[in-house]
């Protein structure tokens, strides 16, 4: 025998001897699949999640998705990965030639043997072929071993060879392997300890897609949203110049949907394929329906599991999905064939949907079919369905757009929700004119239908809320609810949601508790979506006034998980928490939100936000714009939120962004002709009263900052003192951190270091507790900027800021409830516990708080009065229980 087919290089760093049971021409496959094996992952991108690695209870991956989903590479990759842990490895790819005269399995039998055979391995016999020979050689290896299989046929012997080695052999062998389609090696999947990787897996995440694409970050993240990560896809739209939006369209895709993907499918069974991609949701019963037929269940089941096509949804079990892109060019194959029935099957879906009562998918329907005459089929309980209970303001917004002025007040339910709409859009003006047409044409046509549910006083009393008149909205919730609360439950539940959410923008922290739980009540009995979201915005609102960021944090993961809040469904509260999140993520000091996260939140708020939402999400983006040094890119933003504020007539947001702007200017050493405006005088806070208070707040720090940048130190420190009075007041606790901050840096300059030193460190203790870190870690730079004589005094404070990003216990602060209730103790005194918490002595922490040691004692004997404890451990442990460290 010739030296090549004695030693032949299988895999890097070792050597295979040949036996004489082996043919010599299975090792020029073995040496073609090593080539292939290093090509195919050749600058491919790692996946560790599918691989073996990442299923360590699993005996056999097998993967089942159709062509395009790299399937192949990711054999080649778990084999690499094999390698490169010093396993021993067999590959083979089953989609290319090999030796006639081998049957599939016998291929793997052989190949396996030829990897591990010992030289002296007898020659086969008659009662003893490779598969037996395996079968031993792997029962009996002490080393690991990968045996990747890739185009796997649906062979019987096959499947019953891969079966036995999955059962039969020590765990130390596994199996990597995909079929050549879909639907193959049934028996396998079964098996006990075989996990089995679909599309859903195979597909690219988002930052995958965004990692494999060299395209800028939006048109990477169309692309995802159009192909859910389908990695051809994602390869093809990448090469082309085309816009996500039209991927569909481009001519690679339509050629390898048609010669990869759909040719292996049977006439009738395609036809039935297209027919559901043209229905919103795809079922079994609604496919009966709408085509007359009466097989759809196992059709639809065949599409799912031999083909890949469809994939069952994770949210309701008797519907499946299909990928957006193959639903688009699929859709456009139904029009071709049916373009003249177009319209008699939209309706037919839309009336199985009406039938159901799924109002929003009759509204999607009727998009799709241009047909805004649906309009006029929707009653006054659909409609308000849609409007108040589920918030589908965007579609509705797009469906009204195309409906005649004329014909929405012909109907009162469409005028009313089309104000509704408007209103949530933040087109106060346009929604007060329809109502007010409205109610002029039922006082010159009194045999008009009256408003026995109270549907348009109600859409004008949550409309003033979302044009920042909440003292007058709250007033008039309050009186609707008296009048026709107990006659209509879905109002009642949307007028006690925006009372409890002015309850929040109005700083009321002690009632809002009770104003939450109230409407929480009313909205889970008539399972009014849309107000459980507002109610989620209303406490994750009150915990960032508060200050609290990591009680905004929990309060944002626990609507995400609330079934009810249901904010995947409704691209409203989606926005809404997207906004919020971006306010809690500018607090974090190592990271910077990433752009997607900021545009997304800034489209919300600027198109759809309360004044509360838009300036707090205006003002973390410029601050994160300036933090990268794109201050143009920040003032611009500020100039468009005062142009709206002043397009809108929102008064309350156009002073906000007055102070803020200045302040922004200041900080930044930048020319801004809002210096020269006068600030609001008492006589302009019209508002509610601690809103009213908060901005006295601003303004007294604004000025406290103009005078301590002039070196007027006395007015300086009386401004800031006045400032942290309001602050503390409305419960600012992050207002209270930047007015220490300003009145340390004052009264350090007059020369009282001790005191100074001492506010700072309440400050810091503060940033660590709330998770305000950026809070104050922005002052402190603000303050650098306007007083660099103080610069060396607040410099030395860097080094000496907590860094934690969660408390040091095991009570969170997230879940303290110290800003909505009267505590036992007092906040210097919640501070004393804190640092006796870490162990510290009376000494010690009287170091630490800048005062003396018989300060720190008296605080603690009232502190064990307030607790009602004996001593500090007990008083730690009932602080804790508290929640109030």
């Amino acid at each position: 025998m010739s030296a090549r087919l004695r030693y032949i290089t299988f895999r890097e760093g070792g050597m295979i001897k040949t036996s004489s049971a082996i043919p010599n021409d299975i090792y020029d496959f073995l040496e073609r699949m090593n080539v292939r094996q290093k090509k195919l992952t050749q600058g491919c991108l790692r996946r560790d999640r599918l691989d073996i690695a990442g299923h360590p209870g699993a005996k056999c991956l097998l993967y089942q998705a159709p062509r395009g989903f790299g399937k192949s590479v990711q054999i080649a990759l778990c084999a690499q990965s094999a390698a490169d842990r010093g396993d021993d490895c067999i590959y083979l790819d089953l989609s290319s030639f090999w030796p006639e005269s081998v049957s599939e399995a016998d291929l793997i039998a052989t190949a396996i043997v030829a990897m591990l055979s010992p030289p002296d391995l007898p020659v086969t016999s008659g009662d003893r072929g490779p598969e037996i020979i395996a079968l031993r050689l792997l029962f009996d290896w002490k080393r690991p071993v990968m045996i990747c299989l890739d185009g796997v046929s649906d062979s019987a012997a096959t499947q019953r060879f891969l079966k036995t080695i999955t059962l039969e052999t020590p765990e130390a062998v596994r199996l990597v392997v995909s079929g050549h389609q879909p639907g193959t090696l049934v028996t396998l999947s079964v098996v006990s300890h075989v996990v089995t990787i679909g599309p859903r897996e195979l597909s690219f995440t988002l930052d995958e897609t965004c990692s494999i694409l060299p395209l800028e970050a939006d048109r990477a993240t169309k692309i995802y949203n159009k192909t859910a990560g389908w990695p051809l896809l994602c390869a093809l739209a990448g090469k082309s110049k085309a816009s996500g939006d039209a991927i569909a369209d481009l001519s690679e895709v339509q050629a390898y949907f048609e010669t990869d993907v759909l040719a292996q499918i049977t006439r009738p069974l395609l036809d039935h394929l297209i027919n559901a991609s043209w229905l919103e949701e795809i079922t079994a019963d609604c496919s009966d329906y709408v085509f007359k037929i009466n097989d759809s269940s196992c059709k639809l089941a065949e599409l799912a599991s031999r083909h890949g096509l469809l994939i069952s949804s994770v949210e309701k079990p008797k519907c499946y999905e299909m990928n957006r892109a193959l639903k688009e060019y699929l859709r456009n194959r139904f029009i071709e064939a049916n373009g003249s029935r177009r319209s008699y099957f939209l309706k037919r879906i839309a009336f199985w949907h009406w039938r159901k009562k799924e109002y929003r998918l009759v509204v999607d329907v009727a998009l799709r079919a241009h047909d805004h005459n649906w309009a006029k089929r929707l009653t006054d309980q659909a409609l308000f369905d849609l409007a108040l209970r589920q918030g589908e303001i965007e579609a509705l917004t797009i469906w009204f757009t195309g409906i005649p002025r004329a014909k929405l007040l012909q109907m009162p339910s469409l005028a009313i929700g089309y104000a509704w709409v408007l209103y949530f859009s933040q087109r106060a003006q346009e929604a007060q004119d329809v109502l007010s047409r409205l109610n002029d044409q039922r006082v010159s046509a009194p045999s008009e239908e009256e408003d026995s549910n109270g549907w348009g006083k109600l859409v004008h009393a949550i409309g003033l809320a979302t044009h920042d008149e909440l003292k007058e909205s709250d007033e008039r919730c309050a009186a609707w609810v008296d009048t026709y609360g107990s006659a209509n439950p879905v109002g009642h539940a949307a007028a006690q949601t925006c009372r409890a959410f002015i309850a929040a923008s109005g700083r009321q922290f002690a009632a809002l508790s009770d104003q939450i739980a109230s409407a929480t009540v009313v909205s889970g009995a008539v399972r009014h979506r849309y107000a459980f979201g507002w109610l989620a915005a209303a406490g994750i609102l009150a915990k960032l006034l508060n200050g609290d960021i990591y009680g905004a944090r929990s309060e944002i993961r626990r609507a995400q998980k609330n079934e009810n809040v249901a904010h995947e469904r409704t691209p409203f509260i989606k926005g809404m928490l997207a906004a919020f999140e971006l306010q809690v993520q500018t607090e974090e000091e190592s990271i910077t939100p990433d752009e997607r996260l900021v545009q997304e939140a800034l489209d919300f708020a600027l198109e759809f936000g309360v004044t509360d939402v838009v300036w707090n999400t205006v003002r973390s983006a410029a601050e994160i714009y300036i933090r990268q040094g794109d201050t143009l890119q920040a003032f611009l933003l500020l100039e468009r939120c005062r142009l709206m504020a002043k397009d809108r007539g929102l008064k309350r947001l156009g002073i906000l962004v007055r102070l803020g702007s200045e302040v922004f200017a200041m900080g930044t050493r930048t020319s801004t002709p809002l210096s020269t405006e006068p600030l609001p005088s008492d006589e302009d806070l019209l508002f509610l009263p601690n809103q009213n208070r908060a901005i006295q707040a601003e303004i007294a720090l604004l000025e406290a900052s103009r005078f301590l940048r002039d070196g007027k130190l006395g007015l300086a420190e009386m401004h800031a003192r006045k400032a942290l009075s309001n602050f503390s007041a409305v419960r600012d606790q992050r207002g209270e951190i930047r007015a220490q901050y300003t009145l340390a840096t004052a009264i350090y300059l007059m020369g009282e270091k001790k005191q100074a030193l001492k506010r700072i460190a309440d400050a810091d203790l503060k940033a660590q507790q709330l998770g305000a870190f950026r809070s104050l870690i922005n002052r402190r730079h603000f303050l650098r900027v306007i007083s660099p004589a103080a610069k060396a005094f607040l410099d030395q404070r860097t080094t000496q800021v907590a860094r934690t990003k969660v408390p040091a216990h095991d009570v969170q602060i997230t879940e303290r409830p110290f800003a909505y209730r009267s505590a036992p103790i007092s906040q210097k005194q919640v501070i004393v516990l804190q640092h006796a918490a870490l162990g510290l002595s009376n000494k010690e922490i009287a170091v630490r708080m800048h005062v003396t040691e018989d300060t720190v004692k008296w605080h603690f004997r009232k502190i064990l009065r307030g607790l009602n404890v004996a001593n500090r451990t007990e008083a730690v442990m009932a602080a804790r229980s508290l929640s109030l460290i």
